[in-house]
């Protein structure tokens, strides 16, 4: 039997504090390389604040934290910036696109620390635009493109490193329900190809059609359907396409 594929999240005990509000109780919880797994809770539940600790934005009050095998509290502010560059990408229900930059140069942008010439990173943009579906949108600017496709920008954009964690924070909020269908439908192709994405959501019709269900209530994990190890292996997609 094929071993399952090593952890890219693992939290242990993770608990978050805001001055006398717990936001974040003791959290248990391992994500492995290929999953496609929905966090699933109300406003207030405390899945933002997971969401935050897992992409190192914020660091726990206690408990560990490893990201693709890093122990976070080990790491300085500049590695801990490095480690979320070259691993996670993000996905928000806010698009982020700035007025009057054309789609390829949003997407472009992402790169714009990266050393690489403008050339080459329109280039990198073009290719990632193109695997979301919006070769024909490149030079659109924001007010000329639906709903749908400014997400599918934003994720155009969070996946232009082809980092191997996706975190998806209500990706369909600001969305009808056909443009969402089709956002969850890509989140799910790149699944397919080998990323592991994470959806942050409110709605549990969304949670319920992806693979793995992890709910939170109260700032505590109440159900896991991946169970205790961190899920099934046989929910992931194949060895050779995970990242």
């Amino acid at each position: 039997m094929t071993a399952p594929a090593r952890p890219v999240v693992e939290l242990a005990g993770v608990s978050k504090t805001y001055g006398d509000v717990a936001a974040l109780r003791g959290a248990d919880l391992v994500i492995r390389r290929g999953e496609l797994l929905a966090i699933v809770g109300p406003s207030g539940s405390g899945k933002s604040t997971m969401l935050n600790i897992m992409g190192t934005l914020d660091r726990p009050t206690a408990g560990m934290v490893r990201i693709d095998g890093h122990d976070v509290a080990t790491l300085s502010d500049r590695e801990l910036s490095a480690l979320r560059a070259g691993t996670i990408g993000f996905v928000f229900q806010q698009f982020h696109l700035a007025s009057g930059i054309p789609a390829l140069d949003s997407v472009a942008d992402g790169l714009l620390y990266s050393g690489r010439p403008r050339g080459v990173r329109r280039h990198l943009a073009e290719q990632a635009l193109r695997r979301v579906g919006l070769g024909h949108r490149l030079y659109h600017q924001p007010h000329q493109l639906s709903g749908g496709e400014k997400q599918r920008v934003a994720i155009a954009r969070a996946v232009l490193g082809d980092p191997p964690l996706l975190l998806a924070d209500e990706p369909t909020g600001a969305l009808d329900s056909r443009s969402g269908a089709i956002v969850i439908e890509l989140l799910q192709e790149l699944h397919e190809a080998g990323t592991t994405v994470v959806v942050i959501t409110h709605d549990r019709d969304i949670a319920s059609t992806l693979p793995r269900e992890v709910r939170v209530k109260d700032g505590l994990i109440e159900h896991d359907s991946g169970g205790p190890d961190g899920g099934d292996p046989r929910l992931l997609v194949p060895e050779e396409a995970v990242r």
